[in-house]
């Protein structure tokens, strides 16, 4: 026979306690002495006790786990190491509160509805959290509709506040475009992402905003959109300079498009060095390729994300209004991609 699993009756007779006096000091429960809660759970991790989390939910009603939902086709050719730091480091920043992380995929024929849908009609998570959000984001009206706790990363344009965490999209693009033309470059393409996505409306302000600070005519901008992966990059970049003989600069929505223009470069016998090309990227995740090409790298750690999400997530389960948990990081520019290789802690 198995042996039976670790119940708060273990406990109790392990250490000589009632169950009501183990049920408390697991919760924390005020009436209990300080030093009994201590000794109930360090009894408890030695006996490897869980809680049930069919009875939680009987008792509370709670599932104990919060649903990310991943956008599948974002993985493309390379995979998408951002989002798994960001999956890390949201399921580390959850576990103080006794909650699990589950991911759904999204595939690319999906309704970006229907898993955040799925999730609070058959109640698989307690709250969740979603990305490429949409000025009108249908994801964040249904939860606001129905209570339902959300934290997303990226914003909307909708006039109920709620909680977010996103980029400094806007201030990014706009020292990019500008330290581009001091550069001298004027021909600049932008290999953006879909159109509808928010933080591309944020990108192009900024982009514009330095053009014409410039006295450019930002129309100027080539602005060629591409699916987040390197095959869809590779062939916009080639395109751009294939097509646009004087373009000297390009502007990657993310990582794995910066990856797919230098295979572009590559293909074409060009060098961001020996020819003068500007390229330009945004990205999460440390960025170790071995290349020796000049590449201005815009960053921000997807760990850090996660780690603020899982902030909010707490804070808003908590009753902290949403309005106040909106929060927007920073990017840093990094010039010199070595100090990745090296070890750099950003």
């Amino acid at each position: 026979m198995p042996a039976s699993r670790p119940n708060l009756r273990t406990i109790a007779e392990h250490l000589g306690l009632s169950v009501t006096t183990v049920s408390r000091a697991l919760k924390d429960g005020p009436e209990v002495k300080p030093g009994t809660v201590a000794k109930v759970k360090a009894a408890a991790e030695q006996i490897g006790y869980q809680p049930d989390a069919r009875g939680v939910m009987l008792r509370t009603g709670k599932t104990m786990q919060v649903c990310s939902i991943l956008y599948s086709p974002e993985v493309g050719d390379y995979g998408d190491p951002g989002f798994l730091a960001q999956v890390e480091s949201l399921a580390q920043g959850l576990e103080a509160d006794r909650y699990s992380l589950v991911v759904l995929a999204q595939t690319s024929n999906k309704d970006p509805l229907e898993p955040v849908k799925r999730v609070h009609t058959q109640r698989m998570a307690d709250a969740v959290v979603f990305s490429r959000t949409t000025a009108q984001d249908s994801r964040a009206k249904y939860c606001l509709q129905h209570d339902f706790p959300f934290v997303s990363f990226g914003r909307t344009e909708l006039l109920t506040p709620h909680a977010f965490v996103d980029h400094d999209d806007e201030q990014a693009a706009y020292d990019a475009i500008k330290r581009l033309i001091a550069d001298g470059h004027r021909k600049i393409g932008m290999i953006d992402p879909p159109e509808n996505l928010t933080f591309f409306g944020y990108r192009k302000q900024g982009a514009r905003r330095a053009m014409i600070e410039a006295g450019l005519d930002p129309e100027s901008l080539i602005s060629m959109h591409s699916d987040v992966s390197v095959r869809a990059a590779r062939d916009a970049a080639t395109k751009l300079f294939r097509d646009q003989r004087d373009a000297t600069a390009v502007v990657c929505a993310s990582q794995m498009t910066m990856i797919g223009a230098l295979e572009a470069l590559m293909e074409l016998n060009m060098d961001t060095i020996r020819d003068g090309i500007g390229v330009v990227g945004f990205g999460g995740m440390p960025f170790r390729m071995l290349s020796k090409q000049k590449l201005a790298y815009y960053y921000q750690p997807q760990r850090r994300v996660g780690e603020v999400l899982a902030r909010h997530l707490h804070d808003l389960m908590a009753g902290v209004p949403a309005e106040n948990l909106q929060t927007l990081l920073p990017y840093r520019r990094i010039d010199d991609l070595a100090a990745f290789r090296e070890g750099e802690d950003f």
